[in-house]
Protein backbone atom coordinates (compact mmCIF):
# COMPACT_ATOMS: atom_id res chain seq x y z
CA UNK A 1 0.00 0.00 0.00
CA UNK A 2 1.15 3.65 -0.74
CA UNK A 3 2.50 5.42 2.45
CA UNK A 4 4.47 8.60 3.08
CA UNK A 5 7.66 7.12 4.07
CA UNK A 6 10.61 9.42 5.46
CA UNK A 7 13.92 10.14 2.63
CA UNK A 8 16.06 8.54 6.01
CA UNK A 9 15.09 5.47 4.21
CA UNK A 10 18.27 4.30 2.61
CA UNK A 11 17.61 2.15 -0.55
CA UNK A 12 20.97 1.27 -1.16
CA UNK A 13 21.30 -0.34 1.88
CA UNK A 14 18.69 -2.00 1.17
CA UNK A 15 19.47 -3.78 -2.35
CA UNK A 16 22.81 -5.51 -0.70
CA UNK A 17 20.85 -7.44 1.98
CA UNK A 18 20.46 -10.73 -0.27
CA UNK A 19 20.17 -12.72 2.68
CA UNK A 20 16.22 -11.24 3.24
CA UNK A 21 15.21 -12.75 0.00
CA UNK A 22 16.70 -16.47 0.56
CA UNK A 23 15.34 -16.59 3.90
CA UNK A 24 11.56 -15.37 2.90
CA UNK A 25 11.24 -17.35 0.25
CA UNK A 26 12.61 -20.52 1.76
CA UNK A 27 10.35 -20.02 5.07
CA UNK A 28 7.07 -19.01 2.60
CA UNK A 29 7.42 -22.97 0.97
CA UNK A 30 8.52 -24.15 4.31
CA UNK A 31 5.51 -22.73 6.09
CA UNK A 32 3.55 -24.58 3.22
CA UNK A 33 4.86 -27.81 3.64
CA UNK A 34 4.49 -28.24 7.31
CA UNK A 35 1.01 -26.93 7.29
CA UNK A 36 -0.72 -30.22 8.08
CA UNK A 37 2.51 -31.88 10.04
CA UNK A 38 1.68 -29.26 13.19
CA UNK A 39 5.06 -28.04 12.61
CA UNK A 40 3.91 -24.39 11.61
CA UNK A 41 4.54 -23.06 14.78
CA UNK A 42 8.20 -23.83 14.63
CA UNK A 43 8.56 -22.29 10.99
CA UNK A 44 7.00 -18.76 12.87
CA UNK A 45 9.00 -18.87 16.19
CA UNK A 46 12.25 -19.40 13.48
CA UNK A 47 10.91 -16.04 11.31
CA UNK A 48 10.50 -14.53 14.82
CA UNK A 49 13.97 -15.61 15.76
CA UNK A 50 15.40 -14.53 13.05
CA UNK A 51 13.14 -11.25 12.85
CA UNK A 52 14.57 -9.94 16.28
CA UNK A 53 17.97 -10.90 15.67
CA UNK A 54 18.26 -8.97 12.20
CA UNK A 55 16.39 -6.47 14.39
CA UNK A 56 19.09 -6.28 17.21
CA UNK A 57 22.09 -6.12 14.91
CA UNK A 58 20.83 -5.05 10.92
CA UNK A 59 17.46 -3.27 10.78
CA UNK A 60 16.73 -0.07 11.51
CA UNK A 61 12.51 0.21 11.60
CA UNK A 62 10.91 2.86 9.40
CA UNK A 63 9.18 5.15 12.20
CA UNK A 64 6.14 5.91 10.12
CA UNK A 65 5.58 1.90 9.93
CA UNK A 66 5.93 1.87 13.48
CA UNK A 67 3.68 4.90 14.41
CA UNK A 68 0.39 2.44 12.00
CA UNK A 69 1.49 -0.69 13.65
CA UNK A 70 1.45 0.77 17.29
CA UNK A 71 -2.17 0.55 17.47
CA UNK A 72 -2.14 -3.49 16.16
CA UNK A 73 0.59 -3.91 19.10
CA UNK A 74 -1.47 -2.63 21.52
CA UNK A 75 -4.31 -4.10 20.59
CA UNK A 76 -2.53 -7.47 20.48
CA UNK A 77 -1.32 -7.00 23.86
CA UNK A 78 -4.35 -6.04 25.43
CA UNK A 79 -6.51 -9.32 23.69
CA UNK A 80 -3.23 -11.57 25.66
CA UNK A 81 -3.61 -9.34 29.06
CA UNK A 82 -7.29 -10.02 28.70
CA UNK A 83 -6.69 -13.71 28.00
CA UNK A 84 -4.60 -14.09 30.67
CA UNK A 85 -6.50 -12.60 33.15
CA UNK A 86 -9.74 -13.98 32.37
CA UNK A 87 -8.91 -17.52 31.88
CA UNK A 88 -5.32 -17.68 33.21
CA UNK A 89 -3.81 -19.64 30.00
CA UNK A 90 -0.35 -17.23 29.50
CA UNK A 91 1.35 -20.03 27.67
CA UNK A 92 -1.37 -20.75 25.15
CA UNK A 93 -2.29 -17.43 24.81
CA UNK A 94 0.86 -16.80 23.50
CA UNK A 95 0.22 -18.57 20.48
CA UNK A 96 -1.94 -16.17 19.16
CA UNK A 97 0.77 -13.19 19.92
CA UNK A 98 3.31 -15.58 18.05
CA UNK A 99 0.90 -15.76 14.72
CA UNK A 100 0.18 -12.36 14.70
CA UNK A 101 3.64 -10.51 15.16
CA UNK A 102 4.62 -13.10 12.41
CA UNK A 103 2.65 -11.01 9.82
CA UNK A 104 4.53 -8.10 10.86
CA UNK A 105 7.71 -9.54 11.04
CA UNK A 106 7.45 -11.10 7.42
CA UNK A 107 6.24 -7.44 5.68
CA UNK A 108 9.23 -6.23 7.07
CA UNK A 109 11.80 -8.73 5.92
CA UNK A 110 10.40 -8.81 2.64
CA UNK A 111 10.31 -5.07 2.81
CA UNK A 112 14.15 -5.38 3.20
CA UNK A 113 14.68 -7.94 1.02
CA UNK A 114 15.78 -8.29 -2.52
CA UNK A 115 12.84 -10.40 -3.73
CA UNK A 116 10.86 -9.64 -7.30
CA UNK A 117 6.91 -10.14 -7.77
CA UNK A 118 8.06 -11.89 -10.78
CA UNK A 119 10.67 -14.57 -8.84
CA UNK A 120 7.32 -14.50 -5.78
CA UNK A 121 4.94 -15.50 -8.64
CA UNK A 122 7.39 -17.93 -9.66
CA UNK A 123 7.72 -19.67 -6.28
CA UNK A 124 3.57 -19.26 -5.67
CA UNK A 125 3.46 -20.84 -8.94
CA UNK A 126 5.84 -23.90 -7.76
CA UNK A 127 3.93 -24.15 -4.41
CA UNK A 128 0.72 -24.40 -6.14
CA UNK A 129 1.75 -27.17 -9.04
CA UNK A 130 2.50 -29.12 -5.83
CA UNK A 131 -0.12 -28.86 -3.90
CA UNK A 132 -2.49 -29.48 -6.32
CA UNK A 133 -0.69 -32.64 -7.08
CA UNK A 134 -0.78 -34.09 -3.83
CA UNK A 135 -4.12 -33.39 -4.07
CA UNK A 136 -5.03 -35.29 -6.65
CA UNK A 137 -2.97 -38.04 -5.49
CA UNK A 138 -4.83 -38.22 -2.50
CA UNK A 139 -8.03 -38.14 -3.77
CA UNK A 140 -7.26 -40.73 -6.53
CA UNK A 141 -5.45 -43.33 -4.54
CA UNK A 142 -5.99 -42.28 -0.58
CA UNK A 143 -9.76 -41.81 -0.98
CA UNK A 144 -9.17 -38.50 0.28
CA UNK A 145 -13.42 -36.61 -0.36
CA UNK A 146 -11.96 -33.24 0.30
CA UNK A 147 -8.10 -33.34 -0.62
CA UNK A 148 -5.86 -30.90 0.77
CA UNK A 149 -2.13 -31.52 0.02
CA UNK A 150 0.08 -30.70 2.99
CA UNK A 151 -2.95 -27.94 3.99
CA UNK A 152 -5.14 -28.42 7.35
CA UNK A 153 -7.77 -28.89 5.32
CA UNK A 154 -9.62 -28.21 1.52
CA UNK A 155 -11.07 -24.54 2.67
CA UNK A 156 -6.77 -23.36 3.24
CA UNK A 157 -5.80 -24.55 0.13
CA UNK A 158 -8.66 -22.75 -1.30
CA UNK A 159 -8.25 -19.45 0.10
CA UNK A 160 -4.50 -19.38 -0.81
CA UNK A 161 -5.59 -19.74 -4.71
CA UNK A 162 -7.57 -16.68 -4.39
CA UNK A 163 -4.27 -14.14 -4.81
CA UNK A 164 -3.15 -16.41 -7.43
CA UNK A 165 -6.00 -17.04 -9.75
CA UNK A 166 -5.65 -12.80 -9.60
CA UNK A 167 -2.68 -12.79 -10.11
CA UNK A 168 -3.01 -14.67 -13.15
CA UNK A 169 -6.09 -13.18 -14.59
CA UNK A 170 -5.45 -9.61 -13.92
CA UNK A 171 -1.63 -9.40 -14.17
CA UNK A 172 -1.08 -11.85 -16.60
CA UNK A 173 -4.09 -12.53 -18.68
CA UNK A 174 -3.10 -16.21 -18.50
CA UNK A 175 -7.12 -17.05 -18.65
CA UNK A 176 -7.20 -21.09 -19.37
CA UNK A 177 -4.55 -21.43 -16.56
CA UNK A 178 -6.97 -18.96 -14.43
CA UNK A 179 -10.22 -20.99 -15.32
CA UNK A 180 -7.88 -24.52 -14.08
CA UNK A 181 -7.02 -23.23 -10.77
CA UNK A 182 -11.07 -22.20 -10.48
CA UNK A 183 -11.87 -25.99 -11.45
CA UNK A 184 -8.99 -26.86 -8.80
CA UNK A 185 -10.90 -24.53 -6.53
CA UNK A 186 -14.29 -26.30 -6.67
CA UNK A 187 -12.72 -29.55 -6.78
CA UNK A 188 -11.47 -29.12 -3.18
CA UNK A 189 -15.06 -28.95 -2.12
CA UNK A 190 -14.52 -25.22 -0.50
CA UNK A 191 -17.69 -23.23 -1.25
CA UNK A 192 -16.50 -20.12 0.33
CA UNK A 193 -13.09 -20.01 -2.14
CA UNK A 194 -14.87 -20.63 -5.32
CA UNK A 195 -17.50 -17.31 -4.13
CA UNK A 196 -14.29 -15.61 -3.82
CA UNK A 197 -12.92 -17.11 -6.83
CA UNK A 198 -16.14 -15.68 -8.67
CA UNK A 199 -15.59 -11.88 -6.83
CA UNK A 200 -12.05 -11.22 -8.29
CA UNK A 201 -14.07 -12.58 -11.87
CA UNK A 202 -16.26 -10.36 -11.38
CA UNK A 203 -13.72 -7.38 -10.38
CA UNK A 204 -11.53 -7.94 -13.19
CA UNK A 205 -14.43 -7.98 -15.75
CA UNK A 206 -15.82 -5.17 -14.21
CA UNK A 207 -12.94 -2.69 -14.27
CA UNK A 208 -10.40 -4.30 -17.10
CA UNK A 209 -12.19 -6.79 -19.35
CA UNK A 210 -12.71 -5.09 -22.67
CA UNK A 211 -16.30 -5.53 -24.57
CA UNK A 212 -15.51 -8.76 -26.24
CA UNK A 213 -13.98 -10.22 -23.27
CA UNK A 214 -16.94 -9.68 -21.29
CA UNK A 215 -19.30 -11.21 -24.08
CA UNK A 216 -17.34 -14.00 -24.12
CA UNK A 217 -17.75 -14.19 -19.92
CA UNK A 218 -20.97 -14.04 -19.84
CA UNK A 219 -20.86 -16.72 -22.69
CA UNK A 220 -18.91 -19.33 -20.70
CA UNK A 221 -20.32 -18.26 -17.22
CA UNK A 222 -22.31 -21.02 -17.42
CA UNK A 223 -19.31 -23.16 -18.09
CA UNK A 224 -17.73 -22.01 -14.63
CA UNK A 225 -20.91 -22.54 -12.84
CA UNK A 226 -21.67 -26.15 -14.45
CA UNK A 227 -17.85 -27.13 -13.84
CA UNK A 228 -18.25 -26.10 -10.12
CA UNK A 229 -21.69 -27.54 -9.60
CA UNK A 230 -20.66 -30.91 -11.25
CA UNK A 231 -17.35 -30.92 -8.78
CA UNK A 232 -19.57 -29.53 -5.43
CA UNK A 233 -22.66 -32.00 -6.15
CA UNK A 234 -22.37 -33.12 -2.57
CA UNK A 235 -21.99 -29.54 -1.14
CA UNK A 236 -24.87 -28.08 -3.05
CA UNK A 237 -27.49 -31.04 -1.97
CA UNK A 238 -26.20 -30.84 1.50
CA UNK A 239 -28.03 -26.90 1.23
CA UNK A 240 -31.37 -28.56 0.85
CA UNK A 241 -32.01 -28.17 4.56
CA UNK A 242 -31.63 -24.23 4.85
CA UNK A 243 -35.16 -24.07 5.77
CA UNK A 244 -34.10 -26.24 9.01
CA UNK A 245 -32.33 -22.84 9.74
CA UNK A 246 -35.50 -20.91 11.51
CA UNK A 247 -36.32 -24.69 13.64
CA UNK A 248 -33.14 -24.46 15.11
CA UNK A 249 -32.54 -21.26 15.68
CA UNK A 250 -35.53 -21.13 18.06
CA UNK A 251 -34.51 -23.91 19.44
CA UNK A 252 -30.63 -22.89 20.01
CA UNK A 253 -29.72 -26.40 18.60
CA UNK A 254 -26.42 -27.11 17.01
CA UNK A 255 -24.59 -29.58 15.32
CA UNK A 256 -25.84 -31.76 12.10
CA UNK A 257 -27.14 -30.54 9.08
CA UNK A 258 -25.08 -28.97 6.27
CA UNK A 259 -21.74 -26.55 6.90
CA UNK A 260 -24.11 -23.60 6.36
CA UNK A 261 -26.92 -24.46 8.56
CA UNK A 262 -24.17 -25.52 11.29
CA UNK A 263 -22.49 -22.18 10.88
CA UNK A 264 -25.83 -20.23 10.93
CA UNK A 265 -26.62 -21.70 14.31
CA UNK A 266 -23.33 -21.73 15.69
CA UNK A 267 -22.98 -18.33 15.10
CA UNK A 268 -26.01 -17.76 17.06
CA UNK A 269 -24.67 -19.19 20.29
CA UNK A 270 -22.02 -18.07 20.43
CA UNK A 271 -23.03 -14.49 20.13
CA UNK A 272 -25.02 -15.47 23.00
CA UNK A 273 -22.62 -16.84 24.97
CA UNK A 274 -20.99 -13.65 24.71
CA UNK A 275 -23.16 -11.46 26.04
CA UNK A 276 -24.09 -13.52 28.87
CA UNK A 277 -20.20 -13.39 29.69
CA UNK A 278 -20.20 -9.77 29.67
CA UNK A 279 -17.44 -10.08 26.77
CA UNK A 280 -19.13 -7.92 24.03
CA UNK A 281 -17.75 -4.79 24.70
CA UNK A 282 -14.18 -6.23 25.90
CA UNK A 283 -13.65 -9.38 24.42
CA UNK A 284 -12.78 -12.81 26.01
CA UNK A 285 -9.07 -12.67 25.42
CA UNK A 286 -6.51 -13.88 22.18
CA UNK A 287 -7.26 -17.29 21.13
CA UNK A 288 -10.70 -17.73 22.48
CA UNK A 289 -12.24 -18.84 19.55
CA UNK A 290 -9.37 -21.68 19.08
CA UNK A 291 -10.20 -24.83 18.12
CA UNK A 292 -6.97 -26.17 20.29
CA UNK A 293 -7.69 -23.94 23.45
CA UNK A 294 -8.01 -24.78 26.84
CA UNK A 295 -10.60 -22.18 27.38
CA UNK A 296 -12.75 -22.82 24.24
CA UNK A 297 -16.39 -21.89 23.69
CA UNK A 298 -19.39 -23.71 25.61
CA UNK A 299 -21.41 -23.04 22.59
CA UNK A 300 -19.08 -25.40 20.61
CA UNK A 301 -15.72 -26.72 20.54
CA UNK A 302 -14.70 -25.47 16.83
CA UNK A 303 -14.13 -22.18 15.85
CA UNK A 304 -16.85 -19.76 14.43
CA UNK A 305 -15.79 -20.22 10.65
CA UNK A 306 -16.08 -16.60 10.45
CA UNK A 307 -13.46 -14.24 11.11
CA UNK A 308 -16.01 -11.26 12.02
CA UNK A 309 -17.22 -12.93 14.73
CA UNK A 310 -13.87 -14.76 16.19
CA UNK A 311 -12.65 -10.71 16.36
CA UNK A 312 -15.53 -9.54 18.12
CA UNK A 313 -15.26 -12.88 20.41
CA UNK A 314 -11.68 -12.26 21.08
CA UNK A 315 -11.44 -8.42 20.99
CA UNK A 316 -14.52 -7.20 21.56
CA UNK A 317 -16.10 -4.59 20.32
CA UNK A 318 -13.50 -1.91 20.35
CA UNK A 319 -11.28 -4.42 18.08
CA UNK A 320 -13.80 -5.54 15.64
CA UNK A 321 -14.67 -1.51 14.55
CA UNK A 322 -10.43 -0.97 14.38
CA UNK A 323 -10.54 -4.17 12.26
CA UNK A 324 -13.60 -3.36 10.07
CA UNK A 325 -11.77 0.09 9.57
CA UNK A 326 -8.50 -1.36 9.05
CA UNK A 327 -10.11 -3.74 5.96
CA UNK A 328 -11.66 -0.82 4.72
CA UNK A 329 -8.54 1.35 4.40
CA UNK A 330 -6.46 -1.20 3.05
CA UNK A 331 -9.03 -1.61 0.36
CA UNK A 332 -9.22 1.61 0.01
CA UNK A 333 -5.24 2.29 -0.39
CA UNK A 334 -5.08 -0.42 -2.83
CA UNK A 335 -7.81 0.87 -5.01
CA UNK A 336 -6.76 4.08 -5.04
CA UNK A 337 -3.26 2.93 -6.09
CA UNK A 338 -4.29 0.11 -9.17
CA UNK A 339 -6.26 3.91 -10.51
CA UNK A 340 -3.70 6.52 -9.81
CA UNK A 341 -0.01 4.45 -10.65
CA UNK A 342 -2.47 2.37 -13.72
CA UNK A 343 -0.85 -0.51 -11.62
CA UNK A 344 -2.54 -4.43 -12.25
CA UNK A 345 -0.32 -5.57 -9.58
CA UNK A 346 -2.23 -3.57 -6.94
CA UNK A 347 -5.84 -4.19 -8.31
CA UNK A 348 -5.01 -7.51 -8.35
CA UNK A 349 -4.34 -7.68 -4.96
CA UNK A 350 -7.21 -5.24 -4.45
CA UNK A 351 -9.02 -7.92 -5.89
CA UNK A 352 -7.92 -10.89 -3.88
CA UNK A 353 -7.89 -9.06 -0.51
CA UNK A 354 -11.76 -7.95 -1.36
CA UNK A 355 -12.25 -11.25 -2.32
CA UNK A 356 -10.77 -12.64 0.75
CA UNK A 357 -13.26 -10.14 3.25
CA UNK A 358 -15.94 -11.80 1.42
CA UNK A 359 -14.58 -15.32 2.54
CA UNK A 360 -14.44 -14.45 6.17
CA UNK A 361 -18.11 -14.77 6.57
CA UNK A 362 -17.83 -18.02 6.50
CA UNK A 363 -14.36 -18.80 7.02
CA UNK A 364 -11.34 -18.56 9.62
CA UNK A 365 -8.69 -16.89 7.10
CA UNK A 366 -7.59 -14.55 9.17
CA UNK A 367 -5.32 -17.18 11.23
CA UNK A 368 -3.86 -19.17 7.93
CA UNK A 369 -0.54 -17.96 8.34
CA UNK A 370 0.24 -19.48 5.01
CA UNK A 371 -1.97 -17.20 3.08
CA UNK A 372 -1.16 -14.32 5.07
CA UNK A 373 2.88 -14.20 5.02
CA UNK A 374 2.59 -14.60 1.06
CA UNK A 375 -0.08 -12.23 0.85
CA UNK A 376 2.02 -9.53 3.06
CA UNK A 377 5.11 -10.47 1.15
CA UNK A 378 3.36 -9.08 -2.04
CA UNK A 379 2.17 -6.46 -0.71
CA UNK A 380 5.84 -5.63 0.77
CA UNK A 381 7.23 -6.06 -2.34
CA UNK A 382 4.95 -3.63 -4.55
CA UNK A 383 5.41 -1.06 -1.65
CA UNK A 384 8.88 -1.50 -0.92
CA UNK A 385 9.38 -0.65 -5.57
CA UNK A 386 6.99 2.58 -5.27
CA UNK A 387 9.34 4.34 -2.46
CA UNK A 388 12.50 3.26 -4.43
CA UNK A 389 11.25 4.96 -7.59
CA UNK A 390 10.03 7.95 -5.23
CA UNK A 391 13.62 7.89 -3.73
CA UNK A 392 15.46 7.88 -7.09
CA UNK A 393 13.16 10.75 -8.17
CA UNK A 394 13.92 12.50 -5.73
CA UNK A 395 17.95 12.28 -5.78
Amino acid sequence: MKLSIPNSIQFKEIQKWDFFSVLIMALLFMRVMVDRSGLGAVIGLALLGCFFLLLIFRLRLPKYLLLYSSLFFLLIGYAFINAVNIHGEPFFTARGVIRYFSYFAVFILAYYSKITFKQLFWLYTIIVLIQSVLAVFQFAFSGVERPSGTFINSNHFSYFLVPYFAILLIVYNKYLPAFFVFLLSAFLGGMGGVISLLLVLFLFLSHYARRWQKIVAIALFPLFIAGAGFLMQKRVKELTDITAISERLSENQAGGGSSLVWRIVTWKLMYDELVEKDGLYTGMGLEYASLVSPYFLESSIREPHNDYLRILLEFGLFGFILFVYGMYYGLYRLRKNAIELNSTRYYAIYAALAAIYLGMIVGNIVVLNTLWWLLLTIIAIMHKDDKQIEFKASV
